[in-house]
């Protein structure tokens, strides 16, 4: 009797990412009511309301106070729509969407670059609505690189809060996991100072270096310079170590962090 070979390897070679894919993700993440309000809307309007506060047309370091909050708010709203992508790791769990890519040709990797690409394109959609809004309004003024820099800093904070959201959506149940990534943002934004409100005392300044958007404040400060005032926690050089062990050290620790949930996260929810 002649043997019949058994075929042991996939007839479809596994590839890495899916652009059709990234695509779709753009799309879900264009129609979702949360994406627009959180991401898009409330930097603006973040941006109006305390750009038009007495005192933020004077100038304040290589730019004016109204141009230093336009940054904050920028990467705030990256960092909120990063954040807030990752919320569709929480709804495809429960369906069994992350097993059932397991079993396509796309390698597994190729699915938290998929994430993380959508989350940096739908960032960067929504500084460029935040600045057109700024252009609009023509209350901001800084140099032309700084303009440039301050996106250099939100896709930053994107990649950041993207890896946090990505953790947190694979790591605990998606019902709980949707009720903590924006308060969690929120108040990495408070206690880093990015609404111009930073906490008093010694360690609330200590609190401040630490925090994931603590080290995007403080390279935002130290770009507009020694002199800035919008934000007393300010005092930093650009080359200051601590602004990049905050910087790199959160991007690393939280990808890892999203890598190792990733593996881990073979149960149905």
């Amino acid at each position: 009797m002649t043997a019949v070979p058994v075929q042991t390897r996939s007839t479809h070679p596994r590839h890495g990412i899916s652009w059709v894919y990234t695509v779709i993700e753009l799309k879900r993440a264009a129609t979702r009511g949360v994406t627009l309000f959180f991401c898009v809307l409330m930097p603006i309007m973040f941006y109006l309301l305390f750009g038009s506060m007495s005192g933020m047309d004077q100038p304040d370091g290589r730019g004016n106070a109204n141009a230093a909050m336009l940054a904050f708010m920028a990467f705030y709203g990256a960092s909120m729509t990063a954040a807030t992508q990752a919320l569709t790791i929480a709804s495809e769990r429960p369906l069994g969407w992350n097993r059932a890519l397991r079993l396509t040709p796309m390698r597994p990797w190729a699915y938290m670059v998929t994430k993380n690409v959508t989350s940096l394109i739908a960032s960067l959609v929504s500084v460029g609505i935040l600045y057109l809004v700024a252009a609009i309004v023509s209350r901001a003024h800084m140099p032309g690189w700084m303009w440039l820099a301050a996106v250099g800093i939100a896709m930053l904070g994107a990649l950041t809060f993207g890896a946090l959201g990505q953790t947190i959506c694979l790591a605990i149940k998606s019902d709980v996991a949707t009720g903590l990534i924006i308060p969690i943002l929120l108040i990495c934004c408070f206690l880093s100072g990015v609404f111009a409100i930073p906490m008093s005392g010694a360690f609330f300044e200590v609190l401040q270096k630490i925090v994931p958007m603590g080290g995007m404040v403080n390279l935002t400060l130290a770009m507009f310079g020694p002199n800035v005032t919008i934000n007393d926690t300010g005092g930093m050089a650009v080359g200051d170590w601590r602004i990049w062990v905050n910087l790199i050290g959160w991007i690393v620790v939280l990808f890892a962090a999203a890598g190792l949930a990733w593996r881990r996260d073979t149960r149905r929810q």
